[in-house]
């Protein structure tokens, strides 16, 4: 990575998000405060319950509902199938203790197995994927700890980000542990810029009508400098 290419980037990025009017942030933030708040609020739901309450926008479905694509609704069968294993699989996702990198691959190893356990009670499932891939189970991560983890844009955005600051390593596949390293660095740098300091006055108006998460701005920043600007949901 090259300093003067992510700081100027920053820069501009800033520059064009200081707008009394923008809104293009308001579904990136409100997922994932949506998720926090639901996901941890103090009730008798039961997984299968607060998971799809968890899940839920005004603005756009499109994080888990999209043309061959649709993790949430995979996602509450397996809970059906097994609400024991389902909830280890999130009880370990949650444990900010372990590395990041054992927790991905223990949801992944569950979800795979409830797969197969509903392939078996339900004949007629032609479903050979679990769908829980990065774009998921960032939103999973942000909305568990939204101080800490970012929304995923993409392998494409990804890419194109590392490209742009001039990164040796351009990644070839998801990683998501990765983009959670790179997503802290931008944080860092982002608030030594005078500018984040206006943005965060301005998004903190009374008149929004969503809370922003400072955090996850690194999510619309990667967006910007990997050439997908578009992250309103629309």
């Amino acid at each position: 990575m090259k300093l003067h290419l992510l700081q100027k980037l920053i820069d501009d990025f800033l520059t064009t998000r200081l707008k009394p009017n923008d809104t293009s942030w308001y579904y990136p933030h409100s997922i994932v405060d949506h998720f926090h708040k639901h996901w941890h609020a103090i009730t008798e739901l039961d997984l299968k319950e607060k998971y799809a309450l968890a899940l839920r926008s005004d603005i756009s479905q499109r994080w888990w509902k999209q043309d061959h694509y649709r993790p949430k609704e995979i996602m509450l069968q397996l809970i059906e199938t097994d609400d024991e294993l389902a909830t280890i699989a999130f009880k370990d996702l949650a444990n900010d203790a372990a590395t990041l990198d054992g927790r991905i691959s223990r949801f992944q190893f569950y979800a795979e197995d409830l797969l197969q356990m509903l392939r078996q009670k339900d004949k007629r499932i032609v479903e050979s994927y679990h769908h829980q891939d990065a774009h998921i189970m960032s939103l999973y991560l942000a909305g568990l700890f939204p101080e800490k983890y970012a929304l995923y844009p993409g392998l494409d955005v990804f890419k194109n980000y590392c490209l742009a600051v001039g990164s040796p390593e351009v990644p070839v596949i998801d990683d998501l542990v990765r983009y959670m390293k790179v997503a802290s660095i931008v944080f860092t740098f982002m608030q030594k810029n005078e500018k984040f300091s206006i943005l965060i006055d301005l998004r903190k108006s009374e008149w929004h009508r969503i809370p922003f998460i400072p955090f996850q701005t690194t999510y619309e920043f990667v967006s910007y400098a990997g050439g997908n600007p578009d992250f309103s949901g629309s």
